[in-house]
């Protein structure tokens, strides 16, 4: 067209690529603490015991007692557990090319 007008080019080194983006997700949430959990065993051993005892003496001294016996007590093991805990979160989607 006109002598004194020009096209500038892009270098040769200077090339048009696509580009392509991938990045993995982030990693999900940690999961929740499980509940508390208490267990208690306990065993009372109770005697209720009414007792008399007399003592009659015809010549001399006269003495009389009472016994109250009781056994063991023992009470059975104890256990609990706690609730589970919570699940933890999804990892992000990330992103694919």
């Amino acid at each position: 067209m006109f002598e004194d007008q020009y096209v500038e080019l892009l270098p040769a080194r200077t090339t048009m690529q696509s580009l392509t983006i991938i990045g993995a997700g982030g990693a999900g949430g940690a999961g929740g603490a499980g509940g508390f959990a208490a267990a208690l065993s306990a065993a009372l051993n109770l005697v209720q015991a009414d007792q008399t005892a007399e003592a009659a003496s015809v010549f001399g001294d006269a003495s009389a007692g009472n016994v109250a016996a009781t056994g063991d007590a023992t009470s059975g093991a104890a256990a609990a557990e706690g609730g589970a805990g919570g699940a933890g979160g999804a990892g992000g989607a990330g992103i694919t090319g």
